[in-house]
C-alpha cells in the first residue's frame, strides 16, 4: 500500500467513526420514530345542532312523568326533558320504574345545605383551575340553569342540552376602554335623551394624545351603581357588540370584548340507543375562557341515587369487585374514589397515597330493591375515576357516578428567595375525545350485581370482545418461572452488573417433567427473564438470548414439550417500563413526560417506606408514541425463535399519559395506541397470556395471570365480589396470583378461593434456592423452591381440576353470600359449589359443609 493509500484509508476509517459518532448521537437526540397521537382519538366530529329551533315532543299515551314531556322512545323506555330544570328522566315501561337524573325530592332533603341542593340539582359539576393553581367549582344548576344560561336541540334518539356556565358579562369592559367623539356622538349620545346623554358624556374624558379621542373614566365607572347606568344607557342607545368590535380595533385596545371571568361551554347529548340510555359529552366542543382551565367533570353524580329508605347496595369495580350497601352509615369513612384502569404511573411524586387493588373495568351501579341501574363507560374510561358515597353524610343520598380527567395535574415546586411554595399544574392541552356513558337498566332477579354481571358480558360478546372457550380440555395449570436476573457484584472493588440464572431453560424441562409424572399436563408456563439481560431487560427493539438460561435449542425443545403434554411456553417481554439506558433508548426523545415536562424517570414503590425508594434501580416509562415501533421491532426480531405462544407483562394492564410539548398522549389516547398493539401481536400469537388484563385487552388473549382475587377492602366498602370473573369465566382461562408468594400460603384456603373464582392454580418457582436472590431486586420471590412445593401444588391442581375441568367453558349465571364466609357459585349448566370459608359445618337448603371445605352439585366428577 502506497503513501496516498494510506492517507484514503486513514481518512475514510476516520469519516466512519464520525458518521457512526453522528449517528449514535443522532439516535440519542431523535430516539425512534413517533406516531400522530390525534390519529388514535375518537372524537365526535359533527358540528353541534343549531338551538334556535322549539324542541319537539312526543305525545304521551302513558302515565308520564310529572313536570316533564317525552322526548323519544325505545325498546321499551321513554326519555323525558323537564324544560326549565333540564332534568331528564327515564321510563322503564316494562316495570313502570323511573329513573331521574337527579333525586326528585332534593328540596325536601332537611341534611343537605343550599349550596348541596344546588349539587343535588346539577348534571355536571365542572372543576377548575385559574392561572396561578387556584381551584373553584361550578355546579351547572347555579351557574347555568339558574340563570337560564342553556339551550336543548333536538338530536337523533335524544336530546342535547348546551349550558353556559359562570357569568358572560362583560362588566366594565362592555363599554369602549377608546372611542371617538363623533362615535360617541353619532352610536350613543344621539339616541338617549338630554339628561342621560349628559351622565354618559362626562364619564369620557379627551385623552392627551388626541383630543377627539375619549378615554373611559374608569376611578368612576367602576362604582358599581355608576356602571349599572352606564350600561343601560348604552343598551338603550343600541350600542352592539359589533360596535364595541369596531371602537376597541380602532383605538388598538387589546383583549376588549371579552370577559375575564371564568365561563364554559359543555353540551351534554342524551340518547335511547338498544334499550339503554346513552349519555355523551363531546368534549372537541367544550369551550373554555381566558386563563381558567378544566380539571374535572362530574357527570351525573345524582343518577338513580338512593334515599334513605333504599335498600341494596352500589357496585363499585374495586379490583375484583366491591359492594357498599345502601345507609351503611359509615359516615365517618372516606368516599370510594379510584382511577379506571389503575393510577397513572405518569406521576413522579415520591410518596404513594395508598396501596390498593387496580379498578379494570370501566363499570359501576345502583341495586334498589327490586331494581337496578348498571353504567358502562364506553369512551373516555382512561380519562375517568369512578366515585360512590352514601346518605347521611352531606345530604340523604346515596349516589355512584364517573369523573373525568380533562387534564393531567402535578405539583410544580417554585423556589422565591429562602422560601418554596408548590402550586397545582395543569396541564395545558385538554383531552378532546368524547365522554360516554351507557345506563343498562335490571328488574326483578337480574337487578344483582350477578345480573349486571351477565348483562356486560353479553354485551361483550355481542361486541366479539368475549369469545366462547369451545375446547374440553382439563383446567389449566399456571407456572411462573423465573430465569435470569440481573444482580450487582464487584470486581476489585468496581461494581458492575451480571446475570443470574435461577432457572435454566434444561431445569425448567424437568420441572415440566415432574409435574407431568404427577398427572399435570396442561401445563401454561410464563418464562421471565430470557433476553436481554435477565427479568428487567432491555429495551426490547433487540431480542438477544441470555446465554446463562441455555441456547435457542434449548428453547426451543423446552416449547415443543411443553406443547406435546397439552400446556404451551409463553417467553414474557415487558414493553412499558424501559429498566435500561440503552443505545435503542434515548430516554430525552422515547421517555415519556411528566406535567412538569421533566422526563419520566420513576422508581419501585417501596411498601415499607410507602414512597418510591431510589436505593433501587430506576426505570422509564416508553412514550405511547413510541410504542409501535418497538412492538414492530420486537415482533419482527422474536418470529424468528418460531415460538407459539407470548406473554405480555406489562401491556394489557399499564396505561401512562404524555405530556411532552407538541405531542400530548392522554391515557385514553394511549389506551388505542396499545389496543392497537394488542392485535398486531394476536396475529402473530393467537395464543398469547396477560397479566392482570385490564377489559380493553380482554378481546387479545386467551389467558389471564394475576387476575384480580379480591378488593381493596376501604373501610366504606361493606363485601368483595368476584364480579371480574363472573364476566369472563366461560371465555378465557386464568389464574389469580401465584399461590406460595401470596400474603396467605394456606393452600387450603388458596383451594377454596380458586373453586369460588372458577380460576386455574399459579405458582412462582424457581429451580435455584430462592436464597440466591436475597440483596437483589427480587428478594420478594422468597419462597418460590420448585422442590419444596412441587408435591403438594400437583395435589391442589388435582382436587381443582376435578370441580372445575367440566366447567372450564360454562359462563357464571349467579354468585350470592348466603350467609358470612359461606358462598355459592352457579354455573350456567346448572351445576353449583358451595364453598364454606368457616371453621364449623353449615347447612344450605339442606345440604352440609364441612369447616374449611366445599360441596359440588351437579358436576360430573
Amino acid at each position: 500500500m502506497n503513501k496516498r493509500q494510506r492517507i484514503y484509508t486513514v481518512l475514510a476509517s476516520g469519516a466512519a467513526v464520525i458518521l457512526i459518532a453522528a449517528g449514535l448521537l443522532y439516535i440519542n437526540n431523535r430516539g425512534v420514530p413517533a406516531v400522530e397521537a390525534t390519529a388514535y382519538l375518537e372524537a365526535t366530529t359533527e358540528a353541534m345542532p343549531t338551538e334556535t329551533e322549539s324542541l319537539q315532543f312526543l305525545t304521551d299515551s302513558s302515565e308520564g312523568v310529572p313536570g316533564m314531556r317525552m322526548v323519544v322512545e325505545d325498546q321499551g323506555l321513554a326519555l323525558y326533558y323537564n324544560e326549565e330544570t333540564t332534568e331528564i328522566a327515564v321510563r322503564d315501561g316494562a316495570s313502570g320504574q323511573i329513573w331521574y337524573s337527579n333525586p326528585n325530592e332534593r328540596n325536601q332533603d332537611g341534611l343537605a345545605s343550599a349550596y348541596e341542593k344546588e349539587v343535588l340539582s346539577s348534571q355536571l359539576n365542572v372543576s377548575f383551575r385559574d392561572a396561578i393553581g387556584t381551584l373553584e367549582n361550578f355546579p351547572n344548576f347555579s351557574s347555568s340553569i339558574s340563570n337560564k344560561q342553556f339551550a336543548a336541540a333536538n338530536v337523533d334518539q335524544g336530546i342535547r342540552v348546551t349550558y353556559t356556565l359562570g357569568d358572560t358579562s362583560l362588566g366594565i369592559d362592555a363599554l369602549p376602554k377608546l372611542i371617538s367623539k363623533q362615535r360617541l356622538e353619532e352610536k350613543v349620545l344621539s339616541k338617549l335623551d338630554a339628561t342621560v346623554a349628559r351622565y354618559t358624556s362626562a364619564r369620557y374624558y379627551p385623552t392627551k394624545n388626541n383630543p377627539d379621542v375619549l378615554e373611559r373614566l374608569d376611578g368612576q365607572i367602576s362604582k358599581q351603581l355608576v356602571l349599572n347606568k352606564m350600561l343601560d344607557a348604552f343598551e338603550t342607545a343600541g350600542y352592539t357588540a359589533e360596535d364595541l368590535a369596531f371602537d376597541n380595533e380602532e383605538n388598538g385596545v387589546e383583549g376588549g370584548g371579552t370577559s375575564d371571568k371564568p365561563s364554559f361551554v359543555i353540551p351534554v347529548e342524551y340518547r335511547l340507543d338498544q334499550g339503554s340510555l346513552v349519555v355523551t359529552v363531546p368534549l372537541s366542543q367544550v369551550k373554555e375562557s381566558g386563563q381558567y382551565r378544566i380539571r374535572n367533570i362530574d357527570l351525573l353524580a345524582y343518577f338513580g341515587a338512593a334515599d334513605t329508605k333504599g335498600e341494596g347496595y352500589m357496585f363499585v369495580p374495586d379490583g375484583s369487585g366491591s359492594l357498599i350497601h345502601l345507609n351503611n352509615g359509615k359516615v365517618k369513612e372516606e368516599q370510594y374514589v379510584q382511577r379506571v384502569y389503575g393510577a397513572d404511573p405518569n406521576d413522579n411524586s415520591l410518596s404513594r397515597p395508598q396501596v390498593s387493588e387496580s379498578v379494570h373495568m370501566p363499570v359501576f351501579g345502583l341495586k334498589n330493591g327490586e331494581h337496578a341501574w348498571f353504567a358502562v363507560i364506553e369512551k373516555g374510561g382512561g380519562m375517568a375515576s369512578i366515585s360512590a358515597d352514601i346518605g347521611g353524610r352531606q345530604n340523604s343520598y346515596n349516589h355512584v357516578y364517573g369523573t373525568f380527567s380533562l387534564r393531567g395535574e402535578d405539583e410544580l415546586e417554585m423556589y422565591t428567595s429562602q422560601k418554596m411554595q408548590e402550586i397545582q399544574l395543569l396541564s395545558e392541552e385538554s383531552f378532546r375525545g368524547d365522554i360516554q356513558v351507557r345506563y343498562h337498566f335490571l328488574n326483578g332477579k337480574d337487578a344483582s350485581y350477578s345480573g349486571m354481571a351477565r348483562l356486560y358480558q353479553q354485551q361483550l360478546v355481542g361486541q366479539n370482545v368475549l369469545k366462547p372457550l369451545e375446547d374440553e380440555s382439563a383446567l389449566p395449570f399456571y407456572v411462573d418461572v423465573l430465569g435470569a436476573v440481573d444482580k450487582k457484584a464487584s470486581f476489585l472493588g468496581v461494581p458492575y452488573r451480571t446475570t443470574l440464572a435461577m432457572t435454566t431453560y434444561e431445569q425448567a424441562a424437568e420441572m415440566a417433567s415432574k409435574l407431568q409424572q404427577e398427572g399435570v399436563n396442561r401445563v401454561q408456563m410464563r418464562y421471565q427473564g430470557w433476553f436481554g439481560g435477565g427479568f428487567s431487560h432491555h429495551t426490547p427493539t433487540q431480542v438477544k438470548l441470555d446465554s446463562e438460561v441455555g441456547s435457542r435449542s434449548e428453547l426451543h425443545d423446552l416449547s415443543e414439550q411443553l406443547k406435546q403434554s397439552g400446556g404451551a411456553l409463553f417467553p414474557d417481554v415487558a414493553f412499558q417500563r424501559i429498566y435500561h439506558d440503552d443505545w435503542n433508548f434515548a430516554p430525552s426523545s422515547d421517555a415519556a413526560r411528566f406535567v412538569t415536562k421533566e422526563t419520566a424517570e420513576l422508581y419501585p414503590y417501596s411498601p415499607a417506606l410507602n414512597r418510591m425508594d431510589q436505593s433501587k434501580d430506576s426505570y422509564y416509562l416508553l412514550s405511547a408514541a413510541k410504542l409501535p415501533y418497538v412492538v414492530s421491532e420486537f415482533a419482527g426480531k422474536i418470529n424468528k425463535l418460531e415460538l407459539s405462544a407470548l406473554s405480555l407483562r406489562d401491556l394489557g394492564q399499564v396505561l401512562s399519559s404524555d405530556y411532552r410539548d407538541r405531542r400530548v398522549i392522554h391515557r385514553e389516547t394511549a389506551k388505542n395506541i396499545v389496543k392497537e398493539q394488542l392485535g398486531k401481536l394476536q396475529q402473530e400469537y393467537p395464543n398469547m397470556m396477560l397479566s392482570s388484563a385490564n377489559a380493553y385487552a380482554w378481546g387479545y388473549t386467551q389467558h389471564i395471570v394475576n387476575a384480580p382475587s379480591g378488593s381493596s377492602r376501604f373501610n366504606i366498602t361493606d363485601e368483595e365480589v368476584p364480579f371480574y370473573e363472573m364476566v369472563i369465566h366461560g371465555y378465557m382461562d386464568y389464574a389469580a396470583s401465584a399461590m406460595n408468594t401470596s400474603g396467605d400460603q394456606d393452600l387450603r384456603k388458596q383451594l377454596l378461593r380458586s373453586l369460588e373464582l372458577g380460576a386455574a392454580p399459579q405458582f412462582q418457582w424457581t429451580y435455584e434456592p430462592s436464597s440466591k436472590l436475597k440483596l437483589t431486586s427480587y428478594d420478594s420471590a422468597y419462597a418460590t423452591d420448585f422442590a419444596y412445593w412441587v408435591d403438594d401444588a400437583a395435589a391442589l391442581y388435582k382436587e381443582a381440576n376435578e370441580v372445575l375441568g367440566n366447567l372450564r367453558n360454562q359462563p357464571i349465571t349467579e354468585h350470592e353470600r348466603v350467609q358470612d364466609g359461606v358462598v355459592r357459585v352457579t354455573y350456567s349448566g346448572g351445576a353449583t359449589i358451595l364453598v364454606n370459608y368457616t371453621a364449623d359445618p353449615v347447612t344450605i337448603d339442606g345440604i352440609t359443609v364441612g369447616g374449611a371445605d366445599y360441596a359440588v352439585e351437579g358436576v360430573n366428577r
